[in-house]
């Protein structure tokens, strides 16, 4: 997926310095409308969701998963990167029956946010899922390479949990200040 760019900026050179397997790195040069030139590394990343998924409880589901980059296990809401193809809410869908072996009745765009706006072009959409119903062996299999365990927990025991990552804060707090987990 091509970056998105300003009509009013002129891009002026943009190559591709590394491809991956989740996301590219792009080295591009540009002037502003203001005639400021920068040079910048971009990490062009097609889009993820996250699920806050809320049981008739009002407890959110989460995963415990290893999170390499950071060297420690982190408990998280579900979520995962959209696949090529694929709007997103059938990506928090899948993402919500790989993670946690749950499907949802009931669905709602909660929030939409830029993560690391400052390097990074992902735009990671937030939904809430409710209406849980486990589905088992029949719910589609984790990535190979995802070691996960689902744990259960309130909206404030989240919001006071260590070692959570940003998506799962905002999430929690949106839930909670808009009262929405009751």
């Amino acid at each position: 997926m091509p970056l998105r760019r300003h009509p009013d900026v002129r891009v002026t050179s943009s190559r591709t310095v590394h491809s991956g397997r989740v996301f590219d790195v792009v080295r591009e040069e540009l002037v502003l409308p203001s005639g400021l030139h920068q040079d910048l590394d971009v990490v062009d990343h097609p889009g993820a969701v996250a699920i806050a998924a809320l049981d008739d409880a009002g407890e959110l589901l989460l995963v415990r998963q290893y999170r390499h980059a950071c060297g420690d296990w982190l408990l998280e809401i579900p979520a995962g990167r959209i696949e090529r193809g694929e709007n997103r809410l059938e990506a928090a869908m899948r993402e919500l029956e790989e993670e946690t072996r749950h499907r949802a009745a009931s669905w709602e765009l909660l929030a939409e946010f830029y993560p690391a706006p400052g390097f990074c072009s992902e735009l990671l959409s937030v939904f809430i899922a409710r209406g849980l119903v486990h589905v088992g062996t029949e719910a589609r299999a984790a990535d190979v390479d995802e070691e996960l365990a689902v744990e259960r927990m309130s909206v404030e025991e989240v919001l006071l949990a260590p070692l959570l990552d940003a998506k799962t804060l905002l999430a929690a707090s949106l839930i909670s200040a808009r009262g929405l987990a009751r």
